[in-house]
């Protein structure tokens, strides 16, 4: 029985460990993998990165890797082969050019180093290894058993080889966050901006509350405040997207393929009338499935139109037919239906069964081929116009920096940022694979760092001029408003005369938060100057203006600051180690010459 477990780890542990390995380069498999031939470029190579080849049977390699890992969580769509690639892509990138500075810094390991990391940080695929778990939990005594074991069937040897190819990535990662550094002052700044605690009764002045006289803003005026705020038309490089996707869409043989499943279930529910919770729960995708289905109670007029039209002729306790959306299709019991005597509005409670409808090969195909001639297109007449006539939509971005684009695709892809800012203005992307689809971009417009010219920022300058106005009118509302309380109003009634909200925040911070006014950086800065018991000055903020009666102000003790002290460093340290990390890893993609030649070996 031993000899079997062991023989079944051995396998188990080759099979992960290949895919790690293969994943790294350890392994060579030659042309085992059958490249493809290249257009231009090298031979079997796909990319050079810094002068280094990245051969196709490497980089295949960390496509497997990284679409074993996706396997872990869920099933592989049709189509997203292209996504996963760009993943592996990411990950073969980084492990290079961490792979080149460990040569240049001349990092090495040495076979008791490596002995040491196995035997006290194993990898991560052996501590996952089922072998070594016991209820569901990495057991380390019986990995300490095995690794000691002189008759072990697990390849030490490869794993090893894994080890001696990482670790040094490893040490280098620790070189590079070594300088982050945390003071006593930081972890002190920390602990108040956490523990620090106001009480605050206020009465707050919302600036667009107050109306201005748009007729009598003069262009001289808008000049005057751009000439007055230069920092607010000031900033770093920006540019702006044309913005198109090209979506992975279900074709009319995938969504006959869904209705004839639905209509299978829709047969196994008739003949079981109480059986549509059990199925609900056990095939529908929908948020309610975890209820058996129920949608709860929802009002008619404000379904959508396809289950407006299959509710509407149906009586309680009967089945709709199958209903198609655009990705999805879904089957409805009718529950009740009812007039609110309030709302005088026809009322509904159904249950629904409702799964996705994925792409199949052909519509993804064809997904592909519509990518690439719109690119074709785009690059001749530009995004807008290509779009349009191949039937899709564009958007345009607003203008943003290098770094805060707030674009999900760049976070997991920064090279398509990168791209943005140092491509020529027209430029058109490459296709960037989705979830969804195939992102393609133009660069619009760029802008250079310094000062906005007027012409470019003057819609933005009368914008902030007005808005300028309507938080000095709030101001002085406030103002105004101090002074009544300090006469004897109450707080509600300055609040009624002068156009003001009443409120209470009960655990204001010094992180900027004012309670349900949200981020007011500046007012919360000036309410903790205010001494306990009293009224502050009027105080404006971004959105406006308020008066605070500071009820409480609870200051922690050192000892609550001993207590705290360590956590507090250990996760500033590892934030700090985590930034620089990241910043380092930015400076050395921005610093590398990268030659792609994917394009001749993969389809977008």
């Amino acid at each position: 029985m031993m000899q079997g477990m062991r023989d079944n780890m051995k396998v188990i542990i080759w099979a992960t460990a290949i895919i790690f390995l293969v994943g790294f380069g350890v392994l060579q498999l030659g042309g085992v993998l059958n490249p493809p031939n290249a257009g231009n470029g090298p031979a079997g190579v796909i990319a050079k990165i810094n002068g280094e080849p990245v051969r196709y049977e490497e980089f295949m390699g960390m496509y497997q890797n990284v679409l074993n890992q996706v396997r872990q969580t869920r099933e592989i769509r049709e189509g997203e082969d292209s996504y996963i690639r760009e993943q592996a892509w990411q990950e073969m990138v980084q492990t290079k050019l961490m792979d080149q500075e460990v040569r240049r810094r001349g990092i090495r390991v040495t076979p008791e180093e490596i002995k040491t990391s196995i035997r006290f940080a194993p990898p991560q695929f052996v501590m996952q290894a089922p072998g070594f778990q016991t209820n569901g939990q990495f057991d380390y005594r019986k990995y300490l058993a095995e690794l000691d074991n002189p008759n072990s069937q697990v390849p030490w040897s490869q794993i090893e080889l894994y080890v001696a190819q990482t670790l040094p990535q490893q040490k280098l990662q620790q070189e590079v966050i070594a300088a982050a550094k945390v003071s006593e002052a930081d972890v002190r700044d920390r602990f108040q901006l956490i523990n620090e605690k106001l009480k605050v009764r206020y009465v707050h002045f919302a600036a667009d509350s107050f109306v201005i006289d748009t007729t009598k803003i003069s262009g001289a005026d808008i000049e005057t405040y751009y000439k007055s705020h230069p920092e607010e038309f000031t900033g770093p490089p920006e540019v702006t997207l044309q913005v198109a996707l090209v979506p992975r869409k279900p074709k009319d043989p995938d969504f006959a393929t869904a209705r004839e499943r639905m209509l299978g279930i829709r047969e196994q529910i008739a003949a079981e009338p109480d059986s549509f919770a059990k199925y609900a729960r056990t095939y529908s995708e929908a948020g309610s499935n975890a209820m058996g289905g129920d949608a709860a109670d929802a009002q008619y007029s404000q379904l959508r139109p396809s289950f407006q039209a299959a509710i509407k002729p149906l009586q309680p306790g009967q089945l709709s037919d199958v209903i198609k959306e655009e990705r999805s299709v879904h089957l409805l019991r009718l529950d009740r239906r009812w007039m609110d005597p309030k709302t005088n509005q026809m009322m509904v409670h159904y249950h629904e069964i409702g799964f996705r409808v994925e792409p199949g090969a052909d519509a993804v195909r064809e997904a592909r081929k519509g990518a690439k001639a719109l690119i074709a297109d785009a690059r001749k007449k530009g995004l807008a116009k290509a779009a349009t006539s191949h039937g899709f939509a564009t958007t345009q971005t607003p203008f943003f920096r290098e770094g805060a684009s707030n674009n999900d695709v760049f976070k997991r892809f920064p090279e398509a940022e990168s791209w943005a800012f140092r491509a020529k203005v027209g430029s058109v992307s490459n296709p960037i694979p989705t979830e969804n689809g195939w992102y393609i971009y133009e660069i619009a417009d760029r802008q250079p760092a310094g000062l906005r010219p007027l012409t470019q920022a003057r819609v933005f300058a009368r914008e902030r001029l007005l808005h300028s106005l309507q938080v000095a009118r709030a101001a002085d509302a406030a103002a105004q408003a101090r002074a009544a309380m300090a006469s004897g109003a109450n707080d509600a009634e300055a609040a009624r005369r002068f156009r003001g909200v009443p409120g209470l925040a009960t655990a204001i911070t010094r992180n900027g938060y004012l309670g349900s006014l949200g981020r007011e950086p500046k007012m919360v800065g000036a309410l903790f100057g205010t001494p306990p018991a009293t009224w502050s000055r009027p105080i404006t903020g971004d959105w406006g203006a308020l008066v605070g009666f500071v009820v409480e102000h609870q200051k922690p003790t050192e000892a609550e600051f001993q207590k705290q002290a360590v956590e507090i460093r250990n996760q500033l340290l590892g934030t700090a180690r985590q930034e620089r990390f990241t910043d380092w890893m930015q400076t050395v993609r921005k610093r590398a010459k990268i030659e792609d030649y994917r394009e001749n070996y993969f389809e977008a």
